[in-house]
């Protein structure tokens, strides 16, 4: 068999197993993809962080970082630090608010793809709502995912990530739970252990999330 007649075999024989697998496609799974793309339309006015930071053998600071929706710049919601409690002993230093999205943005797209690989557990409830499980484990971690098992919105999520002799750390999001209005988070939480040689540190941090506004069109 030459090379173009092989090809054409080949044509007929892989066509139904790509009909199967898009037949396959979980579709409740493309419901939560579709609700974690509306979410990036739209970003929260205000921004609260509550940051608890402790050196090794060294006592805890609290921290408390305000922050305000300033404007969209390539798609990307942009803030302007507002307050920062205590304030820096250095004034002229531009506090900048730690932003755990950035850490997560670069392995977003592998966890929420249409290929992605989970576990998935129905009949589950969250705060007395129905709810469905993903389970998605990839070379960056594990994130699990709380959905309305009929509209796909995400309710919760919980990240696990680790990096050898780096850091261990967990984020978990809440999101609003109201009908007819889009899956917005409403706070969350990070623990985040720093394993560094004589860098060694925990941070413990909570966002709230407040007054939501879509992207200017």
């Amino acid at each position: 068999m030459n090379l173009k007649n092989l090809a054409v075999a080949l044509m007929f024989v892989l066509a139904p197993v790509q009909a199967s697998l898009a037949a396959d496609a979980d579709p409740l799974w493309t419901k939560v993809i579709a609700s974690n793309q509306e979410t990036k339309k739209w970003a929260a006015k205000d921004v609260e962080q509550l940051i608890h930071a402790t050196k090794d053998g060294d006592p805890t600071k609290t921290i408390t970082i305000k922050k305000q929706l300033s404007g969209w710049e390539k798609g990307k919601a942009q803030y302007t630090v507002l307050s920062i409690t205590p304030p820096p002993k250095d004034a002229s230093k531009k506090p900048v608010a730690f932003d755990l999205e950035e850490m997560f943005a670069p392995a977003e797209a592998e966890f929420f793809s249409p290929n992605a690989k989970f576990k998935r557990s129905d009949n589950q409830s969250l705060n007395g709502k129905p709810s469905v499980v993903f389970e998605i484990t990839q070379s960056a971690g594990t994130l699990r995912i709380w959905a309305d098992p009929a509209s796909g919105s995400i309710q919760k999520r919980v990240l696990e990530m680790s990096m050898p002799l780096a850091f261990e750390g967990t984020i978990t999001t809440l999101y609003q739970m109201e009908a007819n209005s889009p899956s917005l988070p409403i706070e969350s939480e990070s623990k985040i252990d720093i394993k560094i040689p004589f860098k060694k540190a925990k941070l413990e941090m909570k966002d709230s999330f407040m007054n939501w506004v879509p992207q200017a069109k």
